[in-house]
């Protein structure tokens, strides 16, 4: 049997401005539990979605489908959506396959709250 490890938390930093912490390997095995704390973070009244994926491991295409899962949920519910801490477990996928220029990624939380004016 294969294991793997994979946790998500969120916290809500402002109100309708929630950071999804991502950690660990987003596989076949976890994608299911990414998806649910994505889809719960991802909705009315969240105005900003933060997904820190700085503590992820691997990424596979299953975690790849996670995110482009929270971009569609985010423009359907007009919810501004960004990646912040995205290193090459996360990057290196998102490179290869073109998503990474579909997102808004910022090097970290602070960063995108600064940018995005919120802080």
């Amino acid at each position: 049997m294969i294991r793997t490890t994979f946790d998500a938390v969120t916290d809500e930093l402002a109100p309708g401005v929630l950071l999804v912490r991502l950690s660990g390997e987003i596989d076949i095995a976890t994608t299911e539990y990414a998806a649910e704390a994505i889809r719960t973070a991802i909705a009315p009244p969240a105005r900003l979605v933060l997904i820190d994926v700085s503590a992820v491991t691997f990424c596979s295409s299953a975690g790849l489908g996670n995110l482009v899962e929270a971009r569609q949920l985010a423009g359907q519910h007009e919810i501004q959506l960004a990646l912040v801490g995205v290193g090459r477990p996360v990057d290196r996928p998102l490179a290869v396959t073109g998503l990474g220029e579909h997102f808004r990624i910022y090097a970290s939380a602070d960063e995108a709250l600064r940018t995005l004016h919120l802080q």
